[in-house]
């Protein structure tokens, strides 16, 4: 062979071989490009797959061993209009594949009492319930998913003895009520007084009407008189009330029952307080200078180191030293004396202090005895004790004024305090008022 064409035999062999390598690279790039790929689409499943047991096992793994935290259950219950909110209580359990869903994994059932109706309502309230909160897995929210009302208890004491009146309520909705007496088309005002004794409310927690915000009661010896006052004249009935309920809002529904007829009155909403001089007046009642109206009198400021968030302490009570409290104001220009009336108005006006007195300040146990004006609380249960400081001209009449008794409502006792010694009327200038709960310890309450 010539040396030329070896030369070129072996350029072509190269060349073959070139291209054979490069074929076999080029396909060992794209086999582990595949390979490549489907590693990856591999770990991006597992990536996922333990991303979800992470999740799984995240929701799992949720503390809940201490129960919805205080602060959830304060908003979750005050989103409901509740005040003063006290937690007693927290019962947690799993709640796996409850009567709710799957989603929830556990259960606090809360102990909570809380103030109601005290902002827009007429009547004070303190309401225990049984809250059932559940733990939502996949917000990591305590959810309120039922409750249960335990207990009810409602300062009713504005009542005995007040006026209200309502302008709204129509002549056709009313004259049931009035048997058919009000003239058709009549327009006037409905006036309504309560009489000064009155049955307390006695609340059914397993009564199937309440509801969470609404609680139902029944009462004896509840009543008063309803006076329509119209352009065509004046109708007068006397009622009877022996249930009705209150909710959470303040509202007070009472079924009004006239013979054989009756109505729900909602107090709050239809039906507003009336002034005491505005009934007698609007009734042609006696309206002269010997009676006192409060709405009429100035006011001042009580101050006492004997409250204590909202409680009395509880030496002034009659059994835990009957210490009487602490007590302070400004002078009133031109009073020359101070009567000073502690009630019990939850125990029909029961009078616990009375005296008269020319000072501005009464010192912590000045009065401890009956026969000094004073005897202390002694309340089966939690009451309400109010303090009336009433600025007087001078000396009033020789009033007689039996202690640790009921008696008349402080509107009645202004009226005795209005005629002087001197029999001159006008004898009451101003008042004042501070008011407390008083709640006796376990081994004190007894019979006097």
């Amino acid at each position: 062979m010539k040396k030329n064409n070896l030369r070129s035999y072996m350029a072509m062999s190269c060349i073959a071989l070139g291209l054979l390598l490069s074929g076999c690279s080029q396909a060992e790039a794209s086999q582990t490009e595949e390979t490549t790929g489907a590693t990856e689409t591999i770990e991006a499943v597992a990536e996922e797959t333990a991303s979800d047991s992470a999740e799984k096992s995240g929701a799992s793994d949720i503390d809940f061993s201490n129960g919805a935290p205080d602060s959830e259950v304060e908003t979750i219950i005050g989103a409901e209009g509740a005040q003063d909110i006290v937690i007693n209580s927290h019962n947690v359990q799993e709640a796996t594949g409850s009567q709710y869903g799957d989603q929830y994994i556990a259960q606090d059932t809360v102990d909570v009492t809380y103030s109601a109706g005290e902002l827009t309502g007429i009547l004070p309230q303190t309401v225990s319930k049984s809250a059932g909160l559940y733990l939502n897995k996949d917000t990591g929210k305590w959810e309120l998913l039922e409750d249960k009302l335990t207990a009810c208890e409602v300062d009713n004491s504005l009542l005995p003895g007040s006026s209200w009146k309502s302008e709204i309520l129509s002549v056709d909705s009313l004259n049931a009520l009035f048997a058919g007496e009000i003239p058709s088309g009549d327009t006037g005002t409905l006036y309504i007084r309560f009489l000064k004794k009155m049955g307390l409310f006695s609340f059914n927690m397993d009564n199937e009407n309440n509801t969470s915000s609404q609680r139902f009661f029944t009462t004896v010896g509840t009543g008063g008189k309803i006076t329509w006052v119209g352009q065509a004249g004046t109708v007068e009935k006397s009622f009877n009330v022996t249930e009705g309920s209150v909710t959470d809002s303040g509202e007070m529904i009472l079924a009004f029952t006239v013979g054989s007829a009756s109505m729900d009155m909602h107090f709050g909403t239809d039906v507003a307080v009336c002034p005491e001089q505005e009934y007698d007046r609007a009734l042609g009642l006696e309206v002269d200078a010997s009676k006192v109206y409060m709405d009429d009198l100035a006011t001042f400021d009580v101050t006492t180191t004997a409250i204590e968030n909202g409680q009395w302490k509880n030496e002034i009570g009659l059994k835990e030293g009957n210490i009487s409290p602490e007590l302070s104001w400004d002078a009133v220009d031109g009073a020359s004396k101070y009567a000073v009336i502690m009630l019990d108005k939850v125990a029909n006006n029961w009078l616990h202090w009375y005296i008269i007195t020319d000072k501005t300040h009464l010192d912590e146990g000045e009065f401890t005895t009956l026969e000094m004006g004073y005897a202390g609380p002694y309340p089966p249960e939690t009451h309400e004790y109010t303090v009336y400081v009433i600025a007087l001209a001078s000396e009033p009449e020789n009033i007689y004024c039996q202690l640790d008794t009921s008696g008349g409502d402080i509107n009645s006792r202004l009226t005795d305090l209005n005629t002087a010694s001197g029999s001159d009327s006008g004898n009451v200038l101003a008042y004042g008022v501070i008011s407390g709960d008083y709640t006796p310890s376990e081994l004190y309450y007894g019979n006097r």
